[in-house]
């Protein structure tokens, strides 16, 4: 009984295989395994699209935030003057925006082939690419305000530069004008100087005489300032001006040249010498440059 038992599953078993054997060689089997296949082909290339799309989209957020970064140094270039530093680093942006422009527009082309249905992922795409938009107008009006601020630079440098040019053309008028001035100043000093220089000299007859201030006289001729001329390196030169009192070192002076008597007077020290006080110094010198005084 138990024999017969084994050998009844020993067949059931070799039906089965037999069984199992005509299925795998069957057609929808076959059918069964090629879509498998094809499903599963789909969904790792479905999961290699979906990883590429998240490297490119953390490549356009890490390059929006280096952008955000570059936006406070152009800011700071801007405020220190540096337009040409700033509008070169315009520029860089400006291409590094063009730049994930392309990468937007092709994962958004990828994304379509591949029929991908992600709201989310859909949603993520458009956040960026307006962010990437919302920039490229920011940029351009920055760069658009660095440009009108170069032109203002430059026109003030220009202006700068035509001040500083009639600076030294005043510079250059007000030298000669200095030097034309001193000039004048020194001809104005000289001719002051000689409108207020007077010539003294002072000594006894004999040495008058012999000077030539005043003449010999005669029998019935006294003796008188001379006709001939005064050679002035026989009188003492003064500025009549500073002139009040002149010390006559006699007791018995006689001035000899022309002067009126109310602008002067003669007085007398403690030792009995004789000084001539001016009082009056233009009236004084009105008549005569000259003052002779004869002394004995």
């Amino acid at each position: 009984m138990m024999q017969h038992k084994l050998t009844w599953v020993s067949l059931l078993f070799v039906g089965l295989m037999a069984a199992s054997c005509n299925v795998e060689r069957s057609d929808k089997y076959q059918a069964l395994l090629a879509e498998r296949d094809s499903l599963y082909t789909e969904a790792v290339a479905a999961k290699g699209g979906f990883d590429q799309a998240l490297n490119t989209i953390n490549e356009i957020e890490n390059a929006l935030e280096s952008v955000r970064a570059q936006e406070n140094i152009i800011m700071m270039d801007n405020q220190e003057g540096n337009t040409n530093k700033a509008v070169t680093e315009i520029n860089a942006i400006q291409q590094t925006l063009q730049e994930n422009r392309n990468k937007i527009n092709n994962l958004e082309k990828q994304l379509a082939e591949q029929g991908a249905t992600s709201k989310a992922l859909q949603q993520t795409v458009s956040r960026l690419k307006k962010q990437l938009e919302e920039k490229d107008v920011f940029i351009n009006n920055l760069k658009d305000e660095l440009q009108q601020s170069q032109q203002q630079i430059a026109e003030l440098n220009e202006q700068v530069t035509n001040l500083n040019e009639n600076i030294n053309e005043l510079n250059t008028n007000i030298d000669v004008m200095t030097v034309q001035s001193a000039a004048q100043q020194a001809t104005i000093e000289s001719q002051d100087a000689m409108l207020n220089t007077v010539w003294i000299c002072i000594g006894t007859q004999d040495v008058l005489v012999e000077k030539g201030v005043i003449s010999k006289g005669g029998l019935f001729q006294p003796k008188e300032i001379s006709k001939q001329g005064f050679d002035k390196s026989q009188f003492m030169q003064g500025n009549k001006r500073d002139l009040d009192m002149i010390p006559l070192n006699t007791k018995k002076p006689k001035i000899m040249t022309n002067h009126p008597e109310s602008s002067y007077e003669i007085t007398e020290t403690e030792d009995g010498n004789k000084v001539l006080e001016i009082r009056d110094k233009d009236a004084f010198w009105s008549m005569s440059n000259y003052l002779v005084v004869s002394i004995k």
